[in-house]
């Protein structure tokens, strides 16, 4: 991992064990939120660093991969805070850096971002990350946007940094590990639509969460059949993984985000009538579980090693 994601698996382990102890009040909500900052985002943009080896990011993001880890450490002082002003005042810290992201993907777009269906998937990653920001601030605040409350708030700003900001840096790499020549037309096209399940179902949900039970019944269905088709594409590109050590983190995520999919599925089903099969505490603790560690550090973690050896190599990871 690289220095960023180092130091922040090292707080969030320390915080683990502060909070194990009780001289902290922390749910596992409050601990899975805090692996975002603290260690998913640094390593999706260190994923995407190795992807797009030799071009220049634009001022906001250089300044943004500055000041990540100091943001993020902002945010973890904040959860040693009740809710309150105090506490909100120190996550703005972390929008303000989700926002000079979000300024980044403006610019990407400006430089012509949508001429490339490979290029759309960090745009998104990086719109997506101060609405979940956003929420994050609320959560701290202790305010009810929308009239919605804990732990809805907080999970909002958790599917915001994992499906939303993760999930497409994933989708990309198992989609660029495919598509390739000779690349069959069909395949790509079954790619892109899988790919554009991922990259859209996280904004579809939530605004499901608003619109009403069924449109939220039908996102969360797309957004899980997109993310199972994510893992059946990472089981495929595995042919093209030659080294031991990527191929195994990355079919871990692939089983991992197949577990994690089958319970949200479940879940909605349950959601639509009001009888839910998984209650959201479980929802949290199993699919909130598989899909932090199991898809997401794993297939962050692959995925990196996997770009790395390809740079060397130009071949086969």
């Amino acid at each position: 991992m690289n220095r960023n994601a180092s130091i922040g698996a090292a707080v969030w382990l320390a915080f683990l064990a502060v909070a194990r102890m009780r001289w902290i009040e922390a749910e596992w909500i409050d601990l899975l939120f805090l692996l975002a900052p603290l260690v998913v985002v640094p390593l999706g943009l260190q994923l995407m660093g190795e992807m797009e080896k030799g071009v220049v990011p634009s001022t906001p993001e250089r300044v943004a991969r500055d000041v990540q880890l100091a943001c993020a450490l902002a945010v973890v002082a904040s959860f040693l805070l009740p809710r309150g002003a105090a506490a909100g005042l120190l996550v703005a810290a972390w929008f303000v850096f989700c926002g000079m992201l979000a300024v980044g993907g403006l610019i990407r777009l400006a430089r012509g971002a949508f001429r490339s269906f490979d290029s759309i998937f960090a745009v998104f990653a990086f719109f997506y990350l101060p609405i979940g920001a956003a929420w994050l601030t609320a959560s701290r605040l202790g305010i009810a946007p929308l009239g919605f409350q804990e732990p809805i708030v907080l999970l909002t700003a958790v599917h915001f940094h994992y499906a939303g900001f993760a999930a497409p840096l994933l989708a990309r790499s198992s989609r660029r590990a495919l598509v390739g020549p000779p690349a069959r037309s069909v395949a790509v096209a079954l790619l892109n639509v899988l790919s554009t399940g991922v990259v859209v179902g996280p904004g579809l949900l939530a605004a499901g969460f608003v619109i009403g039970p069924r449109v939220k019944l039908a996102a969360a269905v797309v957004l899980a059949a997109s993310e199972v088709g994510l893992a059946v594409s990472f089981i495929s590109a595995l042919k093209h993984v030659a080294r031991r050590g990527p191929k195994c983190l990355i079919g871990l995520a692939a089983a991992s985000l197949g577990f994690a999919m089958m319970l949200a599925a479940l879940w909605a089903i349950g959601e639509y009538p009001l009888q839910p099969f998984v209650h959201l505490a479980e929802m949290a603790r199993f699919h909130g579980t598989a899909n932090a560690f199991g898809f997401t550090l794993c297939g962050l973690i692959g995925w990196t090693q996997a770009q790395k050896c390809w740079a060397r190599s130009g071949g086969k990871a």
